[in-house]
């Protein structure tokens, strides 16, 4: 069999990914004093998917922590199995993975593990957004009380939202710094994630500021995100802006003219 050079790194790369028209390896491939050509091939299929495991491994360091480097390696070849990348770079190749650990049968605390993945996964979301620089909190003292419906936060580009039922973040912060990892109950718990001087942080909320804030990231002036939140006062929601205002959690805030 003869193949261009063309078609045969195309043949190269689907076997290498794929597994695909193995039975070639012996017409394209010569054997060298110890190995025949398909043991040849099987070295790079071999050293691609260790680098599609170390990958994951890079992305989701809580779930080999929790897991164990076995079990995140097995859970990590299945999760190659079933999503194979298709992509030049490996940049987002773990995106589905929090979906995929919730079809998984055998995990111990399935929920946590999901949850888990699901904050790993945000936090590699933020890393990878455009880092703006953070607005001031302006001086809304000076806003007509009528204006006020009218402000438009606009919060950053490295920023999610997200809720768990479990308090996860609890567990990566114990890990990154090398302390023993708390056995965490159940609780329901809305954090930001945010990426700041490049480093990636968790900032909890109540219910009521994931609500306010979901609606201001969605676009929303002030009036219309404070109606989903009639019982909150106008102090907890100037306590609110200052805080999320110094975390930078806004790169503009447009006061009407």
């Amino acid at each position: 069999m003869q193949r261009d050079l063309k078609g045969l790194q195309r043949w190269m790369q689907a076997t290498i990914v794929s597994g695909e028209d193995l039975d070639a390896a012996g017409t394209l491939i010569l054997p060298s004093a110890t190995l025949d050509p398909l043991e040849r091939l099987n070295i790079y299929r071999g050293m691609y998917e260790a680098r599609l495991v170390d990958a994951l491994r890079a992305d989701y360091p809580g779930l080999v922590a929790l897991l164990g480097d076995e079990q995140s390696t097995d859970l990590a070849e299945l999760y190659i199995e079933a999503h194979p990348s298709r992509s030049y770079t490996l940049n987002r190749f773990g995106d589905s993975l929090p979906d995929f650990v919730a079809e998984v049968e055998g995990l111990r605390r399935a929920a946590f593990v999901q949850d888990l993945a699901r904050l790993e996964l945000l936090g590699t979301e933020v890393f990878d957004e455009q880092e703006v620089a953070a607005a001031e909190f302006p001086p809304l003292a000076g806003v007509p009380e009528e204006e006020w419906a009218k402000v438009r936060f606009y919060t950053i580009p490295a920023l999610r939202l997200g809720s768990f039922r479990y308090p996860v973040h609890r567990y990566l912060a114990a890990i990154r710094t090398g302390g023993m990892a708390p056995r965490i109950p159940a609780r329901p718990t809305r954090l930001a994630v945010f990426r700041r001087d490049f480093q990636v942080h968790h900032l909890v909320l109540s219910p009521g500021a994931a609500l306010l804030l979901g609606a201001l990231a969605s676009g929303e002036a002030l009036g219309a995100a404070m109606e989903r939140c009639p019982a909150m006062s106008e102090a907890t929601v100037f306590r609110y802006f200052q805080s999320w205002c110094s975390a930078g959690l806004f790169h503009r805030i447009a006061l009407p003219a």
